[in-house]
């Protein structure tokens, strides 16, 4: 297998098949919060996407060249990563709020949210460990910089498609002749769990 065709496959398995979201179910509070319209979930998405791959390719570099040479990865990545998530989207935060005030203002309420998503450290960290998911691709025991980094970008696209179908979804709920017992966080969560067996499914579509 080529290397492009090992990258596409990492790709697709991290957005569509082991999808974070509906597959992994890690990150579901913005899921089901932001979701409610499609204007807040498409900022959520774009943050997410900007935010997880910046934090993956600094948590990659912190376990390779410090922790794990110095023999303390596999009991301080933890906080370790989560300090450099959140020290990272803090230095971003005051970057955008002088460099770029539009963007800011569009990413800006996002950003304070991803540091406590618990899907940017679950990302973060397969990418330093893969195995941590035992997802559906063969994956060695360590991943290169690109590798992570198309994993990571991988998953962020695939939050935010699955984040950007379920808003869509709910906003035509919202029309629909649902009944009055089920109306708002009870659909949801039904057309969650619908969304989701269809993204399970993918799996046997894709061959893995």
């Amino acid at each position: 297998m080529s290397v492009l065709s090992q990258m596409a496959l990492l790709f697709i398995g991290a957005a569509l098949v082991n999808n974070m979201l509906l597959t992994r179910f890690i990150g579901l509070c913005p899921f089901f919060g932001v979701s409610s319209s499609m204007s807040t979930s498409v900022g959520m998405s774009l943050a997410v996407v900007f935010v997880m791959t910046l934090a993956s390719g600094a948590t990659w570099m912190a376990w390779k060249f410090v922790l794990s040479p110095l023999g303390v990865g596999e009991f301080l990545y933890i906080p370790a990563f989560i300090l450099i998530i959140a020290a990272l989207v803090q230095f971003v935060e005051m970057y955008l709020r002088k460099a770029s005030p539009v963007l800011y203002r569009a990413m800006g309420i996002y950003l304070p949210l991803i540091t406590t998503n618990c899907a940017v450290l679950a990302t973060a960290t397969e990418a330093a460990k893969p195995g941590f998911f035992k997802m559906n691709i063969p994956l060695g025991p360590s991943l290169g910089l690109g590798e992570a980094l198309v994993y990571t970008l991988g998953v962020s696209v695939g939050f935010g498609f699955a984040l950007l179908t379920f808003a869509a979804l709910r906003e035509r709920l919202e029309a629909a002749p649902v009944p009055a017992a089920l109306r708002g966080a009870p659909i949801a969560f039904i057309s969650a769990g619908l969304l989701s067996f269809a993204y399970v499914g993918l799996a046997g579509w894709f061959g893995l």
